[in-house]
């Protein structure tokens, strides 16, 4: 009897292997159909990422050899506006240097006071001569009075160290006394002059070179009616930060480069010797020499003798980012007035309407009735 049992035992046994073999072989047979088709979907991604790939590296190649292709017009552009710059400051702008025939102060000093100073003192004057406070430090200026630069011929030139307060003294001069000037060489209008062709060599120079000035100033700006003090130190400010702005594009040395030299920063720029002369890119600011251009004559600050309007139209011609500084809106308070207009208002409309007012209302009523209907009935 026992044998019986351990018998059916072991069929029961043979017979629940059998069926999990059969479960797993199932199971089997599923996992190897999934396994098959994430085969198929891995060689799909494979071919996909491999052809991603050739695409990429074909378009990587094609960038390449447009980046060469755009370098290589870049050197062309260069060189064919350097050629024109070069060009133009030889023939029709020619930029140079003048030395003046003035006796240096120090040497005057040291031959009338050779008793009474000693060779240190005359030394120390000097220096202190040829020294300029730019960006919160003393630099040295060696052509500080010495030299001056000549634009479109040796006789039209401009202080080297930047000082043009001859021409706002001549024109308050010119305002007291009235009658014609007789002088020819006035060195008025040899200032105006110099500065009226650097703001045209200046704007020629930026279509050029295809950059937007910061600030908008016109070629007959120096060349028009006489300005007050404020308006013309305004003008060079603009026009010494339109030449500084394109002495950046162009990554002059900024060593060389000085906030008030007008036209020796122009020379720099224009000058065969630059290498970066013609190229585009970006390009950075220095923020010193920008921060030391707003420097304005303390007894002309306030001499603002211009029309609001004129003030407006001029401040309207600056480029740069003034114009993100937004006023502030301005609230008006709302005047008690129109309460009380709208209070005395609402007691008209509460009041009763008296029987004469309703009467005469309804009689117009009737009368624009039958005129209408009149003229309804003739027209017919």
């Amino acid at each position: 009897m026992s044998c019986k049992i351990r018998i059916e035992q072991l069929k029961q046994s043979i017979w629940n292997g059998n069926e999990e073999i059969a479960k797993n072989s199932e199971l089997l047979l599923k996992f190897k159909d999934d396994n098959q088709k994430l085969y198929r979907r891995a060689q799909w991604h494979q071919e996909k990422k491999d052809k991603i790939q050739r695409r990429t590296n074909k378009l990587s190649e094609m960038v390449e050899k447009r980046n060469h292709v755009l370098m290589s017009r870049h050197v062309e552009l260069a060189s064919l506006r350097r050629s024109y710059i070069l060009e133009l400051t030889s023939v029709i702008f020619p930029i140079g240097e003048v030395n003046n025939v003035t006796r240096d102060p120090a040497d005057v000093i040291s031959s009338e006071s050779d008793n009474a100073m000693t060779s240190s003192t005359v030394s120390k004057l000097a220096e202190a001569r040829r020294t300029t406070y730019l960006s919160g430090r003393w630099v040295c200026d060696d052509q500080n009075g010495d030299t001056s630069i000549s634009i479109a011929g040796p006789w039209i030139t401009l202080p080297n160290n930047g000082d043009y307060s001859v021409y706002y003294n001549w024109v308050e001069e010119k305002k007291t006394t009235q009658g014609p000037d007789m002088e020819h060489s006035n060195p008025a209008y040899t200032i105006s002059a110099a500065l009226c062709y650097a703001t045209q060599l200046v704007n020629i120079l930026s279509h050029i070179l295809n950059v937007n000035l910061p600030r908008k100033l016109h070629n007959r700006q120096f060349c028009g009616e006489n300005m007050n003090r404020w308006k013309f130190n305004r003008s060079v400010i603009k026009l010494n930060s339109n030449i500084l702005y394109l002495c950046f594009s162009q990554h002059v040395d900024l060593d060389l480069l000085h906030p008030l030299h007008t036209l020796r920063n122009l020379m720099y720029l224009v000058s065969a010797e630059s290498a970066n002369l013609g190229r585009s890119g970006p390009f950075e600011i220095s923020a010193d020499l920008e921060d030391s251009m707003e420097i304005v004559d303390p007894s002309g600050a306030g001499e603002t003798d211009e029309s609001g309007e004129e003030h407006i139209s001029d401040e309207e011609t600056d480029l740069g980012t003034d114009w993100e500084n937004l006023p502030s809106p301005k609230f008006c308070e709302i005047p008690s007035q129109t309460v009380e207009l709208m209070e005395s208002q609402s007691t008209l409309l509460s009041q009763p309407i008296g029987s004469s007012s309703a009467g005469g209302m309804i009689s117009s009523a009737a009368a624009s009735v039958t005129s209408w209907f009149k003229a309804y009935t003739g027209h017919r």
